[in-house]
C-alpha cells in the first residue's frame, strides 16, 4: 500500500480516502459471508476461496492504516495493539481472575466492561437501543436488538415462547387485506422469525445466504434443463417444477 500511494504509484489508490473507500469495505465483507456460506472444512476449493476473500477484506484495514499513517494519526501496528489491549481486558475470565462457566456470563461480563470503559472515557450512557450501527443490514440490526433487550431480561424465557409470537404474528399477516397494515404485520413475521433464530443460535444472514446459494444452483439445473428443451417458452410449471425436485435430489458431492 505505501507503494501503490507513492507519488509514482497508482492513480486510483493516490485518489482514496476513507469514506470513497466505505463501500468497498462493506462489498468486501458481504463476499467473505458469500464465501462462508459456500465453504466446505477441508475442501481445498472453498478453503482457498474463503482464504482470498478473508485477504481483500484485510486489505480495506491495511488501507485504511495506511492513510491514517501519512497523516500522522496511527499505523497498522497502533491498529493491532488496540484490539489486542481491548482483547486483554474484555476477557478477564481467560487473562485475569474473573470467573465465566458458560459464553452467557462471557457476554454479561462484555457488555459490563463495554460500560465501565465509555464511562471512564467520558462518554455520556445512551439509550439501550441507541448508536446501532447504521451499516448494519435490517437482519443483523433485529439481530443486535434482540440482544440488547435480552441483555436487560426484556426477552421471551425460552424458544417456546418465541415461537408462539412467530405463529400469532403470521396469524395476523394472514388475517390482514389493507397494504399498509399488511407491510407492518410482515415486519412483524420477520423480526419474530429473526429473534426465534436468535433463540435457536442460528444466524438468519447466514442462513438466508445459505438459502440463497442452493436456490441458484437448483435454478441454474432447471435452467440447464430448459435451454435443452430449446428455452424456457417449451417448457411449462410442471416440468420445471419436475427439474426443480431432480435438482434437490443430487444434494450429495453436488450440494444442490
Amino acid at each position: 500500500m505505501d507503494r501503490l500511494r507513492a507519488p509514482d504509484g497508482c492513480p486510483w489508490d493516490r485518489e482514496q480516502t476513507h469514506r470513497t473507500l466505505a463501500r468497498f469495505l462493506r462489498e468486501e465483507a458481504a463476499e467473505v459471508l458469500d464465501a462462508i456460506v459456500e465453504h466446505r472444512p477441508n475442501e481445498l476449493e472453498t478453503e482457498i476461496h474463503l482464504c482470498e476473500e478473508l485477504g481483500d477484506l484485510w486489505l480495506q484495514v491495511v488501507f485504511h492504516a495506511c492513510l491514517a499513517e501519512e497523516r500522522g494519526a496511527f499505523d497498522i501496528h497502533d491498529v493491532e495493539t488496540m484490539v489486542v489491549e481491548k482483547l486483554l481486558r474484555r476477557h478477564p475470565h481467560v487473562f485475569g481472575n474473573a470467573q465465566a462457566e458458560n459464553s452467557g456470563q462471557v457476554l454479561a461480563n462484555w457488555q459490563t466492561i463495554k460500560r465501565l470503559e465509555r464511562e471512564n472515557s467520558g462518554q455520556k450512557e445512551s439509550g439501550l437501543l441507541e448508536k446501532i450501527s447504521a451499516d448494519l443490514s435490517s437482519i443483523d440490526e433485529a439481530v443486535e436488538i434482540g440482544r440488547r433487550c435480552a441483555n436487560v431480561g426484556f426477552d421471551w424465557p425460552d424458544l417456546c415462547g418465541v415461537l408462539e409470537k412467530v405463529k400469532e404474528e403470521i396469524a395476523e399477516l394472514t388475517a390482514e387485506s389493507d397494504q399498509d397494515r399488511v407491510e407492518e404485520e410482515f415486519g412483524d413475521v420477520l423480526f419474530s422469525l429473526i429473534q426465534w433464530a436468535r433463540h435457536k443460535k442460528v444466524d438468519p444472514d447466514s442462513a438466508l445466504r445459505g438459502q440463497m446459494a442452493r436456490f441458484k444452483r437448483r435454478f441454474k439445473y432447471v435452467e440447464k434443463r430448459a435451454n435443452e428443451a430449446g428455452g424456457w417458452g417449451n417448457v411449462n410449471m410442471d416440468q420445471m417444477e419436475t427439474a426443480w425436485e431432480s435438482a434437490k435430489l443430487q444434494r450429495g458431492s453436488q450440494n444442490v
